[in-house]
């Protein structure tokens, strides 16, 4: 070592990036978008919240009203009812042509594998019903088939919950 030389000891540090995931999980989880804030998801958000609103509001006044005939009432419900899940799926199809590559094929990938787990889920249910109305000797209500569009709205956590797993790797 040469005399007269100083040697810097001190503990220089490098800056370490911490790796945060490019999109939000809140967003994600309760919008089934990526939390981009653009113009498009901002559109969808807004209109299946509106689209949500109508048909929660026209199940309660199908509830609590007393409207006769009740078959009428119950008709319309099922007509409501299928009429928000096309309108959301219009709007969903909207939003997928807005998005950029990645956010689509994760929005895509995702729709498969809710498919595939909704036809799953779909199929034991089948079986238990089955086992239940010859074990049980339960009694099929064909009323029960009028809410089947609203049980589509179960899948949409699905679907979020398959987007926040594949927002994982990218």
């Amino acid at each position: 070592m040469l005399r007269g030389a100083s040697v810097n000891l001190e503990h220089q540090e490098i800056p370490v990036e911490i790796e945060t995931p490019r999109w939000e999980p809140c967003s994600i989880l309760l919008w089934g978008t990526l939390g981009t804030r653009g113009p498009a998801e901002r559109r969808y958000i807004v209109r299946c919240f509106l689209a949500m609103v109508l048909a929660m509001g026209w199940l309660m006044v199908a509830k609590f009203s007393h409207f006769r005939p009740r078959p009428v009432i119950l008709s319309l419900t099922a007509l409501v009812g299928g009429a928000v899940i096309t309108f959301i799926a219009l709007e969903f199809r909207h939003y997928l042509s807005q998005i950029d590559e990645l956010a689509r094929r994760m929005q895509l990938e995702a729709m498969a594998w809710t498919y595939l787990t909704g036809f799953v889920v779909a199929a034991w249910l089948g079986v238990a019903g089955a086992f239940s109305q010859t074990i049980a000797h339960w009694a099929f209500r064909p009323g029960v088939l009028l809410l089947i569009p609203y049980l589509f709205f179960l899948l949409e956590p699905v679907r979020a919950g398959w987007l926040y797993h594949l927002s994982r790797r990218y």
